[in-house]
């Protein structure tokens, strides 16, 4: 990534809550779009960039390689020379299958179905304790589970209804226009 300079901050020292101390500093540049945008340098990231980048002034063009590290944030890894073209290095794979599409954040078909499912119980047990609050009498947990089940039965079943009648005005449609 090709980037321009446009203001390195002052070092910063700071104190960890374990009690080391380091250091940072904050680079705003011009990225390759010509967007302005900062990052902050830590002492104890990679310590080759942070210590070229003290010295880095307005106006330099400086190549840098970056990757995205675990937690999906993209690093400064090592400074290129001007024309050098960082490799790109192969995902990280963590074993086993993912249910997530590869580059994106949006949660899967399956997984926003199943986060429905949690509302749906969620709303059904807080409106059974309303429900069953309202008679005055002591209520045990047993009952609130089978009024919060017959709540989400029957918020599943209304899904599946609507969904049919949906579908049975699609095929009537369709009737209408192949006619």
């Amino acid at each position: 990534m090709l980037i321009n300079v446009i203001d390195v901050g002052s070092v910063n020292t700071h104190s960890a809550k374990n009690g080391r101390q380091y250091q940072s500093l904050e680079v705003t540049y011009k990225n390759e779009q010509g967007q302005a945008q900062s990052k902050k340098l830590m002492s104890f990231g990679n310590k080759d960039v942070f210590a070229t980048a003290q010295s880095w002034q307005k106006g330099d063009k400086v190549n840098i390689a970056t990757e995205k590290d675990d937690n999906g944030y993209w690093q400064w890894t090592r400074i290129l020379a001007e024309g050098e073209v960082a490799t790109v290095a192969p995902a990280k794979s963590a074993g086993g299958s993912t249910t997530r599409v590869a580059g994106s954040n949006y949660p899967t078909a399956d997984e926003r179905a199943q986060t429905q499912v949690y509302i749906i119980r969620q709303s059904s047990l807080t409106n059974a304790v309303t429900t069953l609050a309202t008679s005055g009498k002591a209520v045990s947990s047993d009952d609130v589970l089978a009024l919060a089940r017959v709540y989400s039965n029957l918020v599943c079943i209304l899904n599946f209804v609507s969904k049919l009648f949906i579908t049975y005005i699609e095929i009537k449609t369709f009737e209408i226009i192949i006619k």
